[in-house]
């Protein structure tokens, strides 16, 4: 599994691990070519969680051209709204196409807005991920968002999810089938956690005898 970082080149090589990777957004992905030139992997977010304006949407178009043709990408976030499914999807529909007009690989972000989630409504031939975000962990460490990750596995998709601060969201998320995550924390107070994030992502979930995937959440 891989730990997604947001830091710079500089930083990326301070901590250099085979399990980081480093996740740009609109307004940090300077160097990414230097940092995809060591043959590391990384992505890029959309930077939407404050809202998606127009000054968003264009510093979001910017680093589309400027990432554009650069090895190693996993995947780059559609724009989303936080706890909206419905306005993200019509977002998906706006910029999924300049996201694939450019050679990027496609990640669309489920979220929620109280109603069913159904595998079959993922964009899935679009896509070449899907990003688990979600307001409410009662949501997105839910059943329905198993069952979906389990269809993005089938069809060999890459999973990654957001808003993931602890060992125990770590693990979680790997026994769910995840490929990546990424957390404010491993990198607002890196001198301090990056390195147990690292080691955390390095090894296999050991969860005692009896404990189940939602306790694996807590």
């Amino acid at each position: 599994m891989l730990l997604l970082a947001t830091q710079a080149e500089a930083q990326m090589i301070e901590h250099e691990h085979p399990c980081l990777g480093r996740l740009v957004q609109p307004r940090q992905h300077r160097g990414i070519r230097l940092t995809a030139a060591r043959g590391i992997p990384w992505a890029a977010d959309n930077d939407a969680f404050q809202g998606w304006t127009a000054e968003a949407a264009a510093a979001f178009e910017e680093m589309l051209d400027s990432i554009a043709g650069v090895p190693g990408c996993r995947f780059v976030t559609s724009p989303d709204v936080v706890g909206d499914a419905g306005l993200t999807d019509l977002l998906f529909e706006e910029y999924a196409p300049a996201i694939l007009m450019r050679g990027l690989p496609v990640a669309y972000v489920i979220q929620e807005d109280g109603c069913e989630y159904d595998p079959r409504g993922v964009p899935w031939g679009s896509i070449a991920a899907l990003f688990i975000g979600c307001a409410t962990d009662e949501e997105k460490l839910g059943p329905r968002i198993r069952e979906i990750v389990a269809e993005a596995k089938r069809r060999g998709k890459w999973v990654h999810m957001g808003r993931v601060n602890s060992k125990k969201r770590i693990d979680y998320a790997r026994s769910i089938g995840c490929d990546s995550v990424d957390g404010t924390k491993w990198v607002k107070w890196r001198k301090t956690h990056l390195e147990n994030g690292l080691r955390f992502v390095s090894g296999a979930p050991r969860p005692a005898p009896g404990q189940g995937a939602l306790e694996l959440a807590a």
